[in-house]
């Protein structure tokens, strides 16, 4: 698919967030590695806003990329109600580097999520 048919879809079938529908000029990203993007002409990006903060790690990055695979093979998700290896051990590592008060971590699927669980614990307290 060319860049341009990539924008024109973009621009026809999604909304963009926190953007003036009217005017946009999105770019067709076609890769990533490290901090740089590649648009679908070959130009280079400096990714300066981390993708939303989510690419913190860069693009490309293998150890992620080889972490995902491995537990996509295994299974792609389970419900947090569920006891899944890998988010227990997220957790006790995540645990061990917090102060001694600290003692659960509490995974969301997304901000809105975490927000309003976060008002539910407060009232708990």
């Amino acid at each position: 698919m060319t860049g341009e048919t990539i924008r024109a879809k973009q621009k026809q079938f999604s909304l963009q967030s926190w953007s003036k529908q009217g005017n946009l000029n999105p770019i067709p990203v076609a890769r990533g590695e490290g901090i740089y993007f590649w648009d679908t002409d070959g130009k280079r990006y400096t990714d300066m806003s981390s993708q939303l903060v989510n690419m913190n790690l860069g693009f490309g990055n293998n150890a992620i990329g080889d972490a995902i695979k491995a537990q996509v093979d295994q299974f792609c998700f389970a419900s947090p109600s569920y006891a899944v290896e890998s988010r227990a051990t997220l957790a006790e590592k995540i645990i061990s580097l917090m102060p001694d008060n600290m003692a659960k971590v509490f995974f969301t699927n997304a901000g809105a999520d975490a927000n309003e669980n976060a008002v539910k614990m407060a009232r708990m307290v």
